[in-house]
């Protein structure tokens, strides 16, 4: 059986002989005493069971057929012949360590039986069994001993002498003696057959001993060999059990005989192995077959495990019978060591071979046989399946780097094992095509199908690259220090000497490189300040460089040069350096602070972001966002907007336009600080458009809330003043229709009362009517008059006492007329609180409560109208309530608003212009109330005013009646200037009527030459009524003239014009007129006035 299973077991140091035990040297002697103690015992029984034989056939010859011989003598040899044969049959078990003495007592005792016989039975020398003693003798000699043999032998020779002595012995035999020669004759025929015997014993024991000597030879050699191929020998029985172990080398004993000597090897504690490696052993023990290179372990009493391996024999006699087997131990612990360590050196040969990164390629002949993976990536092949076999020669650059590499290869393949040749530079051409430059070495190396060429290479491509381009760039490096707009020079920091300047030190100095080199910047004066200078090297010496100083140098003519300045050290040849790279920033400098005080004056917010933070932000954009200077560089971009999901947004909306270099702007939301927010116009736009994600992002952004507001303020405005023009244009028409409706009934009136042919009766009717069209005509001009005063802010609030009652009752009284004939009927309820006199304007109160009864009169057809005040303290509540339609709260939001009525149909049914209840509500502001309108559909409406009206007390006012007036005027002389015909008329005719002697002028030119002429005649005027605008000179203009001229400086000057708002009567008393009338004429009002000045002019 063969078995090749692999152990792995622990490291073990000593040898199997522990197994086998020690066995002692092999001697020659002890193989031959051993061959002997096999062959002696063997031969000896056989003697042994012979001589039992002829003892027993002895015994029964003398005992059956002896019978003529005495009984004593009978049975004397019949007892010595029964007594050979019992120790004969004994000797056959006696130890073979016994059993030479045991031949030698039976043969000595058969040799004097034999004796005996001969000379009992008559015999003599010519006894039968006396020829058995050469036998003997030989077999003795053969035997045993030398010494013993022939002590044996000379016994043997003293009984043949014995017999030989006693012839007499023969006669007394009763048996007739065999026919043989003479006794001395027969002795020596016996002595020689003795001493043949003796000699050929010793003979067949000299070529025993030599044969057995021989054998001995041979199995030593045998042994020997034995020795040198296996560690020990063993043989076990047919049971399988221990019979004979030793070893070839003389070791520390680990097991005994007692131990191991008749056990079965592999169940004992110390033996192990697999159980497959076991089985396959049961079966060849069992089908009785060799075995060989059987692998187990075995675990000494110290716990050290070896690894051996066995083969074995089987043995069988010759018989055929079995007998067990033999076999030998090798001890393979060293071995699987070795093959452990060759396996694992292996392995990291392979691996390293494999995963070195420098390219490994081993050829014969050129031809690639292995190669690593950076070889294989070296020649550019995608495997090394693909490379092996391929010609080496063929990926070398054609030309002078082929034929070297070929010489080379042939040089390679000639050398010895382990030699090589030196580096060698090549260029190689992968598959790819790609030229690669390499530092090939090759060694002659042993390989598994003989001796081969391991090539190393070194990609050199590279490192021949960079010196490459390190002479490139020393070039570049050299022209750009020389032709760098920057200054650059280099001197020793230990002297401060200049070693070298570039062309722009030259340029900016004005200094040579020869003037410079080998001079320090103190001889030459180059900074302007010392001590900047020095704590420049200070700072240089303690951390190695310095960035970005400004300071100045000075040129050669003296001029400062402002420069950005950085330097560094570093060592060269054992000596330190410093180098100097400056730059010109005048201009720089210049623009920097220009353009910090532009950032800084800016009123708009400027800042700077990148990668979403801000790096720059001006005071304003600070201010803007409520941030403390500064704050806001490094702070994210988020912080300035409303909320993250609002930046989100607004970068998801702009940031694909700012990422295409375009500028973005919108007015959005943006959050201060504090928490508070504004409407920002925001503008961005990146700084490279070309690459809009490196620059940054500029952004300006204005606070536009106040701008939004005040645009929302004017769109409202536009808004109301379009509402209002269109109400204007509605109201200008409905006006022109309301003044010429009077206008024409006026016209048409005056040409019927014309009429010659009508009575006196129906002229009086249309110069009534006349009447009531002209004061119709006035109202309506009074309410526009009334509302250019409220707009442009003129319009004066009286303040006087008047009963409340009274007034109110008045006006009932007034607009009852209006319902007589209809079926609406007009009450007036007054509260006792607020009857009596209060303080106020009468003439506005009583506008804004006609008013209110006039438009309920006129828009009630049927039912009641009710007026009803009460007092709150100083607030007077004044309600109209009717029972008419109602009003919508549509139509009620734009009832107080000027040129509005409830809708155009009102204007075609009742008439009027709309400034009614407009004029109502600024009226009521103007005296510190308000109005309103409550109203519903279908249920009436109720007009209400709330006036401040304090009670007060009446006091009547002592007025002169109008005749005493009139007779104060009687024969006053009043100029009268205006430039209207009518409006002169009836001026001259209503101041003659009251008995003033009148004077007229067109213009102020006039009014002037009359004033003077008339003082010059010493009849001069005690007044004049002027108008303001008129054509050659104004009102205003001949006023001036007049209180510059003597003759006018004392007359009064009464303004008469239909111009009434506040600016007018203001600028005429600022120009010297003395008291304001206006148009309309109102005759008492005009009286009273003329009368006042006219009686202090004559006082």
């Amino acid at each position: 059986m063969s078995t090749d299973t692999l152990i792995d077991e622990s490291l073990v140091t000593e040898s199997p002989e522990s197994l086998l035990g020690p066995m002692p040297p092999l001697r020659p002697g002890s193989d031959l005493g051993r061959a002997r103690a096999s062959v002696q015992p063997m031969v000896s029984r056989y003697l042994f069971a012979t001589l039992a034989v002829m003892g027993a056939v002895g015994a029964l010859i003398i005992g059956l057929f002896s019978t003529g011989l005495p009984e004593a003598q009978r049975w004397t040899l019949v007892t010595g012949y029964a007594l050979i044969t019992v120790l004969g049959a004994l000797a056959t078990r006696v130890s073979p360590r016994r059993i030479e003495w045991a031949l030698a007592g039976v043969v000595t005792l058969t040799v004097l039986v034999v004796a005996l016989s001969a000379l009992l039975v008559g015999w003599g020398l010519g006894g039968p069994g006396l020829s058995m003693y050469g036998l003997l003798a030989c077999l003795m000699c053969a035997l045993a001993r030398r010494r013993l043999a022939l002590s044996v032998a000379a016994l043997m020779a003293l009984a043949l002498l014995a017999v030989y002595a006693a012839p007499g012995w023969s006669s007394a035999l009763t048996v007739v003696p065999l026919p043989h020669a003479s006794s001395l004759t027969r002795l020596a025929v016996h002595l020689l057959v003795l001493g043949g015997g003796v000699l050929g014993g010793l003979m067949i024991s000299g070529v025993v001993a030599r044969h057995m000597r021989a054998a001995d030879e041979r199995e030593h050699r045998f042994r020997s060999l034995l020795g040198i191929a296996a560690d020990a020998y063993w043989e076990i029985d047919d049971k399988y059990q221990l019979v004979a172990a030793n070893s070839q080398r003389g070791r520390s004993q680990a097991l005994s005989a007692a131990d191991g000597l008749g056990q079965t090897p592999w169940e004992l504690p110390q033996f192990s192995c697999d159980d497959e490696t076991l089985d396959l052993l049961q079966a060849d023990l069992d089908t009785r077959v060799p075995f060989r290179d059987l692998s187990f372990q075995w675990r000494s009493p110290s716990g050290t495990v070896r690894h051996l391996m066995a083969s074995g024999e089987p043995r069988f006699d010759d018989r055929g019978v079995f007998g067990g087997y033999w076999g030998v131990v090798r001890d393979v612990t060293a071995d699987l060591h070795a093959r452990q360590a060759l396996v694992a050196t292996e392995t990291r040969y392979q691996e390293l071979f494999s995963r070195i990164p420098t390219p490994l390629v081993m050829h014969r002949a050129g031809r690639v046989i292995d190669a690593n993976a950076a070889g294989v990536a070296l020649f550019g092949y995608d495997s090394l399946s693909a490379m092996i076999g391929r010609d080496l020669l063929a990926s070398y650059e054609s030309g002078d780097s082929r034929e070297r590499a070929r010489r080379r290869i042939e040089e390679l393949d000639h050398l010895p094992p382990g030699k090589g040749l030196p580096v060698t530079d090549f260029r190689i051409t992968g598959r790819v095509g790609r030229r690669v430059s390499v530092r090939a070495t090759g060694v002659r190396v042993e390989a598994d199908d003989g001796p081969a060429v391991l090539s190393i290479y070194v990609d050199d491509t590279e490192r021949r690259a960079a010196e490459e381009a390190v002479r490139r760039s020393e070039a570049m490096l050299s022209h750009l220090v020389a032709t760098s707009p920057d200054v650059i020079t280099l001197s020793d920091l230990a002297t401060s000497r200049y070693a070298m300047v570039n062309q722009t030190f030259e340029r900016i100095t004005g200094y040579s490189s020869a003037e410079v080199v080998g001079r320090t910047w103190i001889e030459l004066g180059i900074w302007q300040d010392g001590a900047v200078r020095d704590d420049f090297v200070a700072r240089l010496r303690e951390h190695g460089q310095v960035q970005d100083l400004v300071t100045t140098f000075v040129t050669k003519t003296g001029a400062p040069v402002l420069m950005r300045v950085s330097g560094a050290r570093f060592a060269m040849d054992r000596r330190e350096y410093l180098v100097i790279n400056a730059r010109d920033v005048t201009a720089t400098e210049r623009t920097r602070l220009e353009r910090e005080a532009i950032l800084e004056t800016a009123a708009i917010g400027i800042a700077v972001t990148r990668e979403r933070r801000f790096v720059l932000a001006n005071p304003f954009f600070e201010q803007i966002y409520g941030w403390p200077p500064g704050g806001l560089v490094g702070q994210p971009a988020r912080v300035v907007w409303t909320s993250d999901q609002a930046y989100d947004d607004l970068g998801a909306q702009l940031g694909p336009r700012l990422a295409l270099g375009e500028q973005v702007e919108l007015d959005t939301e943006c959050r201060r600080r504090d928490g508070s927010s504004f409407i920002g116009r925001v503008i961005g736009k990146p700084i490279d458009p070309d690459h809009p994600s490196k620059g940054g992002t500029l952004w300006i952004v204005q606070d536009v809330t106040d701008r939004r507001e005040f645009e929302a303020t004017l769109a409202r405005a536009r808004d109301a003043a379009e509402a209002a023009s269109r109400a204007k244009s509605a109201f200008l028409a409905n006006t022109s229709h309301e003044l010429r409706t009077p206008l024409h009934g006026m016209l048409g009136l005056a040409d019927l009362a014309r009429s010659p042919d009508i009575d006196e009766q129906r002229r009086s009717q249309y110069l009534d009517q006349i009447s009531e069209s002209a004061q119709s005509l006035t109202g309506i001009i009074s309410d526009i008059l009334d509302l250019s005063k409220i707009e442009a802010g003129k319009l004066q609030i009286e303040t006087t006492s008047f009963d409340l009652g009274e007034l109110l009752r008045a006006v009932c009284r007034a607009y009852g007329t209006l319902t007589q004939g209809r079926d609406l009927a007009l009450h007036l309820h007054i509260e006792s609180d607020a009857e009596g006199a209060v303080r106020g304007d009468p003439l506005r109160v009583r506008q804004i409560v006609g008013n209110f009864l006039s438009n309920a009169v006129k828009f009630t057809q049927r039912g009641e109208v009710r007026m009803l005040a009460r007092r709150h303290g100083d607030q007077v509540r004044i309600e109209v309530h009717d029972s008419g339609e109602g009003i919508s709260p549509e139509v009620q939001s734009r009832l107080f608003r000027p040129f509005t009525q409830a809708d155009e149909s009102t204007t075609r049914r009742f008439g009027g212009t709309g400034l009614g209840l407009s004029i109502c509500r600024e009226l009521a502001h103007l005296m510190g109330g308000e109005v309103g309108v409550d109203s519903h559909p279908g249920e009436g409406s109720c007009f209400w005013a709330e006036l401040t009206l304090p009670q007060a007390t009446l006091s009547p006012l002592p007025a002169a009646p109008a005749p005493a007036l009139i007779d104060r005027l009687r024969g006053a002389r009043v100029l009268m200037v205006e430039d209207n015909a009518v409006n002169m008329l009836i001026a001259v005719a209503m101041l003659e009527r009251w008995g003033v002697r009148v004077g007229q002028a067109m213009d102020g030119r006039e009014a002037i030459d009359e004033i003077e002429q008339a003082a010059s005649a010493g009849t001069p005027y005690d007044a004049v009524l002027m108008d303001l605008q008129m054509p050659v000179m104004s009102g205003y203009e001949a006023t001036r003239a007049l209180r510059a001229r003597s003759a006018g400086q004392s007359v009064p000057i009464i303004a008469l014009t239909a111009a009434a708002l506040v600016s007018e009567r203001e600028q005429a008393l600022a120009d010297g007129m003395d008291d304001f009338l206006t148009k309309p004429i109102d005759a008492d009002k005009l009286c009273a006035t003329l009368a006042r000045w006219v009686g202090l002019r004559r006082a």
